[in-house]
């Protein structure tokens, strides 16, 4: 039998077959070469009938060995079951990939994740603020959702230094496993007109509920000019209908100098209303019923108000203070009676200072009641 050489394993070929039998290459068969003496005896010690294979079949065993493994690691990546989906969605927030995650997200290419900028690697950022060592538990049946099959997985991880276990619904989606909504509601409360911003996204300075993914979370509130900053942490918990995050700032501390500035405004309030001839100033603290016309007033602050500044607690705090104090001021007024005389009269009156102030752009105002 006439054999060739097989290019890819070294393997002898008959011509007559157009594959190796050892390694499956397509045989290139060279032309026979024009004889120009009788062969050469063959040597004693060779023994004819005995055909040297060469490694190709080692060879083709290791190649079959190898596409194996790589068969059984894609089908392990690849595998589309509520429980394998949950781990990917986990593993890709461990390693920071908001668009990995979005992907395994029922409904994702309808997110409009511009209005929850939550939901990007740089919420992801910092590796404190994502989940990790994630393990899959059991699954539950969730009946239907949506006409599509759905079940409960239960997820626990550590986020910062917090054990925390979410469950998380899987549904089936054009035949393949998704995740429901697996976000966090976050809720963030106290900013008093202060800019937001929760790992490292703004979120402006208006109260808002927004989505995240789970982890752990830390809100800022940017300093202004009359409150200082103040931070809050917050960490998944179960809600009842869904998983939730409060963030709740505490009452903030007022910046240095705007307790000055502010009492600084009270005075020079006072003193605008100080020089006002009317019975009643308006925007003033003080004022006088006087029973005549012709009314002309003229007021003397004798004890001007140490102005006391208040920051309200409590969940609807506004993003302002409140003024207090007590003042006194002296009085005359010249006025015509009903009867047609004039008279006049004097008194000192002692008043009760009430107002607000709060931060804007370019500074305090305070605004007398």
């Amino acid at each position: 039998m006439v054999t060739t050489l097989c290019f890819r394993c070294g393997g002898d070929v008959a011509v007559e077959r157009q594959w190796c039998g050892y390694c499956a290459a397509p045989v290139v068969s060279a032309a026979p070469p024009t004889p120009t003496a009788p062969p050469a005896p063959v040597p004693d010690h060779h023994h004819p009938g005995v055909r040297r294979r060469g490694p190709a079949p080692l060879i083709a065993l290791l190649l079959l060995l190898a596409v194996g493994v790589m068969a059984i690691a894609v089908t392990r990546r690849v595998a589309d079951d509520p429980r394998s989906v949950a781990a990917r969605y986990f593993d890709a927030l461990a390693d920071g990939d908001a668009t990995a995650a979005l992907r395994l997200v029922a409904g994702s290419v309808d997110l409009d994740t511009s209005q929850y900028p939550l939901l990007s690697d740089t919420a992801l950022k910092a590796r404190a603020h994502r989940p990790r060592d994630a393990e899959v538990r059991a699954t539950t049946d969730a009946g239907t959702q949506f006409g599509a099959p759905a079940r409960i997985v239960q997820v626990d991880y550590r986020a910062d230094d917090r054990a925390i276990t979410e469950n998380v619904l899987a549904v089936q989606e054009n035949h393949r496993w998704r995740l429901r909504l697996p976000f966090v509601r976050l809720a963030v409360a106290g900013q008093r007109g202060r800019q937001v911003t929760v790992n490292g996204v703004g979120l402006g300075a208006a109260g808002r509920v927004t989505v995240a993914f789970p982890g752990a979370y830390e809100a800022v509130a940017a300093p202004d000019t009359l409150f200082g900053e103040s931070r809050a942490t917050g960490f998944v918990q179960n809600g009842g209908f869904d998983y939730v995050a409060p963030l709740q700032f505490g009452v903030p501390e007022l910046v240095d100098g705007a307790l000055d500035d502010i009492r600084g405004q009270v005075r020079a309030g006072l003193d605008r209303c100080a020089a006002s001839t009317a019975a009643q100033p308006p925007g003033c603290p003080f004022g006088l019923n006087v029973p005549g016309t012709g009314v002309a007033v003229r007021w003397t602050i004798t004890a001007y108000p140490q102005a006391e500044v208040f920051v309200d607690g409590g969940f609807l705090a506004g993003s302002g203070v409140r003024i207090t104090g007590w003042g006194q001021v002296h009085w005359i007024a010249g006025y015509t009676d009903p009867a047609g005389r004039k008279r006049s009269a004097n008194a000192d009156l002692r008043f009760p200072l009430a107002g607000a102030a709060q931060a804007t752009p370019t500074g305090i105002q305070v605004t007398l009641i």
